[in-house]
């Protein structure tokens, strides 16, 4: 079975692997609760859907994995560096691409998107 790896150092300085994949399952669990497709519910990027979204993307691999874990994991992922908006782009979404529920070039192609448009910003705050 296919899943992303992901790898980071913990404020404790241990690197820390994570395997993430969301099944079909996993999925419609999902839609199920929140009442949407899976893809509409990707777009809210709130705290909500991306520890949902953490939780469910080990679920894979630990049936047990709950609510609290995921939101230790999400404070984890934080105190190691990283931002909301970087777990969504670098954990979340990369894992979905691995799990088939986004098409690796559009992936690509929107990743590009969202530099050009970092560096446009940045470069029109360093013009005022």
């Amino acid at each position: 079975m296919n899943y992303y790896t992901f790898n980071y150092t913990n404020k404790e300085g241990e690197i820390k692997e994570l395997h993430l994949r969301l099944t079909s399952a996993d999925a419609m669990e999902i839609e199920n609760i929140k009442k949407m497709p899976i893809t509409q519910y990707l777009q809210d990027e709130s705290m909500g859907m991306i520890i949902t979204m953490l939780r469910y993307l080990r679920k894979w691999e630990d049936k047990n994995f709950s609510l609290n874990n995921a939101q230790s994991l999400y404070d984890d992922l934080i105190d190691s560096g990283m931002s909301m908006k970087s777990i969504l782009l670098d954990v979340i979404y990369e894992a979905l691409v691995v799990s088939g529920f986004l098409e690796k070039e559009d992936w690509e192609e929107l990743k590009k998107s969202l530099q050009e448009a970092k560096k446009k910003a940045k470069q029109i705050l360093l013009e005022e």
